[in-house]
């Protein structure tokens, strides 16, 4: 199956703005045009409003490239030997050769404040002044466009392609919800859940319907502590071991060939506290209140306003500080849509958002519960469903 409608919508949009090509860098949009995940992000796309659109990329990732490409003319230039040419270099030469003389305005991605990493996650090369003086340079003489929100926009509204292939991250982040299921118990530690649930995501996950490249970064935190500062968009997993009646929280981010999934699951060592029960009961309730009223049409707020007035009757209201939910899907957190209070985002069909309403208190710990929904005409679509239990 072929991305084509993407690459059609994506040329609407370049010719409503009159932009005769894009010039990309960062892999979740380079992933976006071409199928291809880059592996360091050393790659670089051309991609016209008319005729077929270039790769150009390291030799050496030759396999890689020719296993997910579409419609795509594959250039490579070499990269990492003793003797060969500054990476700038070659790819410009290989840029030089491929411009139009009709063109005259180039889109560029000029205003990512946020961008997703390449497979190598560890060490991932980022766009700066030195792709910026490069594109100058082969552009010379042309206008070039800093495009980010167009691409942004064509982004948030997922084609079947996308949703089939972020339906698998789904599924594979399952693997991860399952061990961690298993694994909360007196005794283990929020490091060892961490690990356990990306152990069983890599091992199970890699292969799964054909994924190639999946990796894992999970987050837990356990005890009343810990877990009632877990709203915070990072926390740090620690070597407290849980006690009887202490949550943990897992917060997971899992990618797939470049597709992102974000699942929260809940679990209780020992045995609960019946206010702990009430608070999860709580929040399940406005998780899944919310992910029904999800629809083309629906204003984002409003989705937020369902799990607010669900969690705000329990009288948890002041222990709810974040949004509802966010886009998702090339990255980890997407701009678009925004399930929050002073949102404007309106749902379009197509849009992935997540939905993790939460508590968090001081006396009995944090609870959130997170899955990823795809918004239709006729309502939400949840991305690898996986059951609300909290033992």
């Amino acid at each position: 199956m072929s991305n084509e409608l993407r690459r059609s919508r994506m040329r609407r949009a370049m010719e409503a703005q009159n932009l005769d090509a894009l010039i990309l860098r960062l892999p979740e949009n380079v992933l976006l045009l071409s199928g291809h995940w880059p592996m360091i992000g050393a790659a670089f796309l051309l991609f016209p409003l008319e005729g077929k659109s270039t790769l150009i990329f390291p030799e050496c990732y030759r396999e890689e490239v020719l296993a997910c490409l579409h419609d795509c003319e594959p250039v490579s230039y070499p990269l990492g030997g003793a003797h060969h040419p500054p990476m700038y270099s070659a790819v410009g030469k290989l840029l030089r050769e491929r411009v139009s003389p009709s063109w005259k305005r180039i889109g560029y991605e000029g205003n990512f404040e946020a961008s997703a990493p390449s497979w190598n996650a560890a060490e991932d090369m980022t766009p700066g002044m030195d792709s910026i003086s490069l594109f100058r340079d082969v552009f010379s003489g042309r206008e070039l466009v800093d495009a980010t929100k167009l691409i942004i926009t064509e982004r948030v509204r997922k084609t079947p392609y996308d949703i089939e292939r972020l339906a698998i991250i789904s599924e594979i982040s399952c693997f991860g919800l399952a061990a961690f299921e298993e694994s909360v118990k007196v005794g283990v530690s929020g490091v060892e859940l961490a690990a356990i649930v990306e152990k069983a995501i890599m091992i199970q996950g890699t292969g799964y319907r054909d994924a190639v490249r999946v990796r894992a970064f999970a987050q837990v935190t356990t005890g009343d502590a810990e877990t009632s500062v877990a709203h915070r968009p990072n926390i740090i997993s620690t070597k407290r071991v849980m006690k009887d009646s202490d949550f943990a929280v897992l917060e997971l981010g899992v990618v797939a060939d470049g597709y992102w999934a974000d699942r929260t699951r809940v679990g209780i060592a020992g045995t609960a506290r019946d206010e702990q029960l009430r608070i999860y009961e709580v929040v399940r309730k406005a998780q899944e209140a919310a992910t029904a009223g999800i629809k083309t049409g629906v204003r984002a707020r409003d989705v937020d306003a369902i799990a607010r007035t669900v969690i705000e009757d329990a009288g948890y209201g002041q222990a709810f500080p974040h949004i509802t939910g966010h886009g998702l899907g090339f990255g980890y957190h997407e701009q678009w849509p925004i399930l929050g209070p002073h949102s404007e985002d309106v749902l379009e069909e197509g849009m992935l958002t997540s939905v993790e309403p939460g508590i968090y208190t001081a006396q009995f710990g944090g609870v959130r519960i997170e899955d990823d929904v795809i918004v239709t005409d006729d309502g939400p679509l949840v991305l690898g469903p996986y059951k609300k239990v909290c033992k």
